[in-house]
């Protein structure tokens, strides 16, 4: 087995606990997560299906992984077409969301042990308060990857994100483009 499909299963086997721990959480506790009261203001709930009622799969499925340019916390922008021949995880979440807190710590492993083999995670941020409640939870958990901030317009790109945590592997070392797999998250 080559060092990728080896990378792949702990990635999708990480995710895939993840998904079972905060899909326990969400129906044992049945309540909403800390979010903002406003309900101009509220973010997509904390749950997501790689397929909608009757089994069919997210549009994006082994199609070309919509390109973004977004503002990272640093100021510089990242551009997911600058990560051709790499494995990008690209991870909606928000701070208010508790399934998004427990698969971070993962994700830092991750790219700690597989950054030199080509792969990046990218967290993009669906917080209403922007880089100023991003921050210090980011600095807190010690964040080693690229971390933006997202738009309606991304996340509309990316199939419309109908919860969180929701998470894209985009593979672009296949062919000559970038292509979307399995949109992962909590299942309700």
């Amino acid at each position: 087995m080559s060092i990728w499909s080896t990378q792949y299963v702990r990635i999708i086997a990480l995710t895939a606990v993840v998904v079972l721990v905060g899909g326990v959480y969400v129906f044992l506790t049945d309540s909403a997560p800390d979010r903002p009261s406003s309900e101009s203001e509220s973010p997509p709930v904390t749950s997501t299906q790689a397929s909608d009622a009757n089994g069919s799969q997210h549009p994006l499925q082994s199609q070309k992984a919509p390109d973004f340019a977004l503002k990272r916390m640093n100021g510089e922008t990242f551009r997911l077409s600058e990560h051709r021949g790499e494995v990008v995880v690209v991870n909606f979440w928000a701070t208010w969301c508790p399934p998004c807190r427990i698969e971070i710590p993962g994700f830092i492993t991750l790219q700690d042990e597989l950054r030199d083999d080509g792969l990046t995670f990218v967290g993009i941020s669906l917080d209403k308060g922007g880089f100023d409640t991003v921050r210090p939870y980011a600095e807190e958990m010690d964040i080693n990857y690229p971390l933006v901030m997202g738009n309606p317009a991304v996340a509309r790109k990316y199939g419309g994100v109908r919860g969180l945590p929701t998470t894209f592997v985009v593979d672009g070392r296949r062919r000559r483009g970038r292509y979307c797999f399995c949109p992962i998250g909590v299942s309700v």
